[in-house]
């Protein structure tokens, strides 16, 4: 299984942009809930850096797995991985990244 660890990097870079939509949309309830977890003035600033957190890690998964699937695979099983999972992450991640200079810019 180590011999092909790299080859499940790629999908989890993937997977791994579904936590900051689902964050995004349990946020509010950490603080508007009915039960609040953290106080209302933390919401903003938790929010930003945690996406701007996930974007980052989102880019180095996805730039750590093509790197793997480039010099460890064969080109003929790196080139679709990349281009169906790496491309992808990549994608999210930025757009992510934009969302944070975005919501930087508002206030």
């Amino acid at each position: 299984m180590k011999r092909y660890a790299h080859l499940l990097l790629a999908p989890a870079a993937l997977l791994f942009q579904t936590l900051p939509g689902a964050f995004l949309y349990f946020a509010p309830t950490l603080a508007f809930g009915k039960k609040p977890i953290m106080p209302e003035s933390w919401v903003w600033s938790v929010s930003v850096m945690s996406l701007a957190l996930f974007a980052l890690a989102g880019l180095a998964l996805a730039c750590a797995a093509s790197y793997l699937l480039l010099t460890r695979s064969r080109r003929f099983v790196a080139i679709p991985l990349i281009f169906l999972c790496c491309v992808p992450a990549w994608l999210l991640s930025v757009f992510y990244l934009h969302g944070v200079l975005v919501f930087l810019v508002w206030v």
